[in-house]
This record gives C-alpha cells, sequence and structure tokens, in this order.
C-alpha cells in the first residue's frame, strides 16, 4: 500500500489503484497514516546515517568506487501549511533541497571529444523553448532563507513577464530555416563522433525540506555510503544558486564544481538580444554560446563589459526589470561568478558531464508526488506531512536497490503494527517525560 502511494500522483489515487488490482479497501486518511509512518521511520535512518558520517563511524557501503562520482543539487518546492486542524492554515510555499547521487562510466580524452557546438544549441526555437523553460523554474522556486546574491539573480529572475524577451514565432522560424540553408551550403555532413557523453549507471537520491546547511552533511553522508569519496574522477554540477557552491566547498571540495550549460545559455540568450542590432540577435547569441561552450568565457564577459560602460546607469537610478542594462548586469554578474566553473573543454576531455539535467529531472520526479493544487503538507511535524513523503517517494527513485520494499520487510516490530498505537506510545512517553 505504501509503495503504491509512494508512486502514483496521490493518496486518492493509490486508493482506486488498490481497488482495481488488488483485494485491499482502506480509505485515504488510513493509507497515509501508514505512508507517514513508514517516512518517519526513514527520515530517522536516514539522520542516523548522517550522524554517523559527520561522528567519522560511517564506512562505505560499497566496496568498488565508481569510476565516475557525480553529485548534483537543485531545489524544487512544496506547498505547506500550519499543522491546525482541517483546513488549509498559513498556507506557504516552501523550498524542497533534492540532490542526484549518480556513479556513472566514461571515458577520458587527449584532446576535447566534441568541440563544436550541440546542434541543439544552435537551433533557435529549442533555446528559446529552454530559456523559457528555465525561467519558469526559477521564478516558480520560492525565496528562502538560502537564497541571497552572487548568482546573478536579479528581479528579472523571479519575475517572468516582459523581462523575458524573446523573438517573434516569425523570427524564430526565420532563423531557423536561415540555419538549415548554412547547413545544405557548408557541404556534406560531418561523421559524427563517438558518444562522448558520461553514462548513467546507478542513481541514489536525497529530498528533504531542511535548510542547506542541514541538508550538506545527509547528501555526504550518502555519498559516503556509496564509496563516493574513493572515484578517480568526482563532479559537483550546479545552476550557480549560492547555497550550492557553499554546499560543495564545504563538503565536497575534492570534486569539479562545475555550472550546468544550460543556465548560462538563458542569461547570454537574452543578453544578445539587448546588446546586438535587429537581426543580428541570433548570431551574435550563437557565437557567445560557442565562446562558453570552448572555454573563452572572457571574451563573452569583455563584450558585456564593453556594452555595460556605453551604457551606463547612475548608481541611484532603480533599472526596471525589462531594462536592457539590467538584463545585461545580470548576465555579467552570473557569468563573472561562475566563469571558474565553465571550463567545458577540460570537464570533456575528462569524461565529466556538463549539465544537471537529471538533477533537474529527478526535482520534476519529486514534485510529481508532492505538488498539486489540492495539495498542502503539513510543516514543523517531524512525524507527518513534508518529511516523511519525500523520505517515502525518496525511498522509490533510488535504483541501488527496492529500497522502500528491502525497508519495510525488515523493518522491526511487528509486521502488523498499528500506527495509530505507535502514536499514543509516543504520546505517552513524552506525557511521562
Amino acid at each position: 500500500m505504501v509503495t503504491v502511494n509512494a508512486h502514483v500522483k496521490s493518496g486518492k489515487v493509490a486508493v482506486k489503484v488498490l481497488k482495481k488490482v488488488t483485494p485491499i479497501s482502506v480509505c485515504e486518511s488510513q493509507l497515509m497514516e501508514l505512508t507517514e509512518t513508514v517516512g518517519a521511520d526513514l527520515a530517522e535512518n536516514r539522520d542516523q546515517q548522517t550522524a554517523d558520517y559527520q561522528a567519522g563511524t560511517l564506512e562505505p557501503q560499497v566496496q568498488q568506487a565508481p569510476q565516475v562520482a557525480v553529485v548534483g543539487t537543485d531545489g524544487g518546492r512544496i506547498f505547506t501549511r500550519a499543522e491546525a486542524g482541517r483546513g488549509v492554515h498559513q498556507p506557504a510555499w516552501k523550498e524542497t533541497k533534492i540532490a542526484c547521487l549518480l556513479s556513472m562510466q566514461s571515458e577520458v580524452f587527449e584532446v576535447d571529444p566534441h568541440p563544436d557546438l550541440p546542434g541543439c544549441f544552435a537551433d533557435p526555437a529549442n533555446v528559446a523553448k529552454l530559456v523559457r523553460e528555465i525561467k519558469s523554474i526559477r521564478n516558480a522556486k520560492p525565496a528562502s532563507a538560502d537564497d541571497g546574491a552572487g548568482d546573478g539573480s536579479s528581479p528579472t529572475d523571479r519575475n517572468l513577464g516582459e523581462s523575458l524577451i524573446l523573438p517573434p514565432e516569425s523570427a524564430i522560424d526565420a532563423a531557423s530555416h536561415g540555419s538549415e540553408d548554412v547547413r545544405r551550403q557548408a557541404g556534406p555532413e560531418k561523421p559524427k563522433r563517438k558518444d562522448w557523453r558520461p553514462r548513467r549507471v546507478v542513481r541514489t537520491c536525497v529530498g528533504s525540506i531542511c535548510s542547506s546547511d542541514e541538508f550538506g552533511p545527509k547528501v555526504a553522508a550518502e555519498a559516503q555510503r556509496r564509496n563516493f569519496f574513493a572515484a578517480p574522477r568526482r563532479a559537483y554540477l550546479g545552476d550557480g544558486s549560492p547555497w550550492i557552491w557553499t554546499l560543495q566547498q564545504r563538503y565536497f571540495p575534492t570534486f569539479e564544481a562545475i555550472a550546468d550549460f544550460v543556465h548560462p545559455t538563458t542569461y547570454i540568450f537574452e543578453a544578445s538580444r539587448v546588446v546586438a542590432g535587429e537581426g543580428e540577435q541570433w548570431a551574435l547569441c550563437v557565437r557567445w554560446l560557442t565562446d562558453c561552450w570552448q572555454g573563452r568565457v572572457s571574451q563573452v564577459l569583455d563584450e558585456l563589459r564593453s556594452w555595460q560602460a556605453l551604457h551606463p546607469s547612475p548608481p541611484d537610478e532603480k533599472l526596471s526589470d525589462s531594462d536592457g542594462r539590467a538584463i545585461v548586469n545580470t548576465a555579467i554578474t552570473y557569468l563573472s561568478n561562475n566563469a571558474s566553473r565553465m571550463n567545458y573543454p577540460q570537464y570533456r576531455q575528462a569524461g565529466l558531464p556538463v549539465t544537471s539535467a537529471m538533477v533537474e529531472s529527478l526535482v520534476k520526479e519529486f514534485n510529481y508526488r508532492v505538488k498539486g493544487t489540492e495539495k498542502a503538507w503539513n510543516r514543523g511535524s517531524r512525524e507527518r506531512g513534508c518529511e516523511t513523503i519525500l523520505e517515502v517517494r525518496n525511498a522509490v527513485l533510488c535504483d541501488d536497490s527496492d529500497r522502500l520494499s528491502d525497508f519495510i520487510l525488515s523493518r522491526p516490530g511487528c509486521a502488523f503494527y498499528r500506527p495509530s498505537t505507535a502514536k499514543h506510545a509516543n504520546e505517552s512517553k513524552a506525557t511521562a517525560a
């Protein structure tokens, strides 16, 4: 019952599925109570693992270290309420912290195996779609104490609307046809290179609603359990948010810090539409993307700063979100802060990934279960709500084993242990104390 509830969209759907395919008849409230009980136990095990890691007593449970160890972190969001009876009391969006830990396989190359900009980034329609998706995800995240200056974020990032300067559909279509014409004139296509991208072997994950300070040791403990720190090649990917690089420096200093290539693309795309003249925006965007892909971020920054010098803004002037100067300023800030993590030719040569697509996808997998207009999860309670559903969902998304089933089958106590009995026992202990 708990496994079905962890896989499907909601408790209501889980009840229907169970009724259809099994002789089990259970009400939604009882199913959620069972899920919360198992989720609380899973969270307790996770926190014990974290405590062992912090005490220096956690031993790797995987004997052979992976060829390539990759950690990616990002934030999602979850709608919460105060635990005060029926109804949605004190509603608020909270940020979820998600980590994706991948063991991967790849080759090491003597030279950059793919110096040319991939075709998906040379397609204006595809890049425009990417920008819309990334901006909508960024704008959907709630402000939290972990957010801060230093990632290039501005109101432009948090208010989707006029600040996102996209070309009209006709311009996109024209540019797409133009790029096809260029390819035809260039002669026969080059033979395809051998795929250089790292291949996924095993994925596990960590999800929690805690702060980034609490989240870091949880991720490091899972990495230690999987023997990641002994891997010969290690990478840590992020979108550029300050809290992500703080975690990397504090808990994964020996991992290569890599800024996801897709996120700089959004800033370059918007800035190019400000800097270039009419009809030249896409050509400039492709040139800047190619420079970044080939490790020449400094050249892009030089051109942006030259434009900035010609279009200064008074210190006391507050720029609107749609002001071209604000868009260029944001792009400069982001690229400057992450330039040291954008040496993509070196990463490809070492057989490391250059995008955080795997953790972005994982966030969506968590959101599938926890987000919805009808869902408001209790916050402030360890035994109920946010943390428990994230832990149960986490258990079915890890593919190193059937983690949830293994845990339930090995869980101490009677197989028919009633959640209500456990709750009353805990309340009695608290009263006695």
